[in-house]
């Protein structure tokens, strides 16, 4: 929008009032300048205002990335979001590549925090080279949805990271790693669960606890199945 007396040709009338009050017209010189009554000087400078302020807001909203655009977004569009990329490899493909920029430069936890959870969505493992250095983040709500994209990813290449996680300060996180193991994990994750339902089954919440106990009795399935499981749980 060029808002200027050369292009006062092009441009609507309140406009001109606008740039006589940019010069430092008073409200009450413009009205003998222009011959028109201050109340209608004051509507003119408030419209030319507004168009000029919605003009800049869209050309801002322009200039932002798609990863920008998606930060502003609520849950519920963000999963919208989501689901439309999978109809489109291209705009996917796209997506994840800055996706996975932006993850490795961002500072603010609160739009790390979505990020990484939207590498979870993806269920894209090669997003796991990032997340596994997440999980020794200062941030515990950064290492709590980290956990929980990991798990959504579901590899066995998290093993090792999600029995770490079992003994991490945050009580969701054990949670969501014991869940993830249920699938991923093998004798030794059998044992270190049964070792942490001993050693801490008093101090421990009681949904994390029985997040240990379906694990086991999930990978004790996988490992030997039969009625023995449940004699030991």
């Amino acid at each position: 929008m060029d808002i200027s007396w050369s292009n006062i040709d092009n441009l609507e009338d309140y406009f001109i009032t606008y740039l006589l009050y940019t010069e430092s017209k008073t409200v009450s010189q413009i009205s003998r300048i222009r011959n028109i009554p201050i109340s209608e000087v004051n509507d003119q400078l408030i419209k030319a205002k507004l168009e000029i302020k919605s003009a800049n807001k869209q050309k801002i909203e322009s200039s932002k990335d798609v990863l920008d655009k998606f930060l502003e977004l609520g849950k519920d569009s963000r999963l919208e979001f989501m689901e439309n990329l999978s109809l489109d490899q291209e705009k996917e493909l796209n997506f994840k590549r800055e996706l996975y920029k932006r993850i490795l430069k961002e500072k603010n936890a609160d739009d790390l925090i979505v990020l990484i959870w939207a590498t979870g969505e993806t269920r894209d493992d090669r997003f796991l080279k990032i997340l596994h250095p997440l999980t020794n983040h200062r941030h515990s709500d950064v290492r709590r949805i980290t956990y929980s994209a990991i798990r959504k990813i579901s590899s066995s290449k998290s093993k090792a990271v999600l029995e770490k996680g079992l003994y991490d300060s945050n009580p969701q996180t054990r949670q969501y790693c014991a869940k993830a193991l249920a699938k991923v994990g093998d004798d030794k994750t059998v044992d270190i669960l049964q070792r942490l339902i001993k050693n801490k089954k008093a101090n421990e919440k009681e949904y994390v606890i029985r997040a240990y106990n379906e694990a086991i009795l999930a990978l004790k399935y996988l490992t030997a199945g039969g009625e023995k499981c449940y004699e030991d749980v």
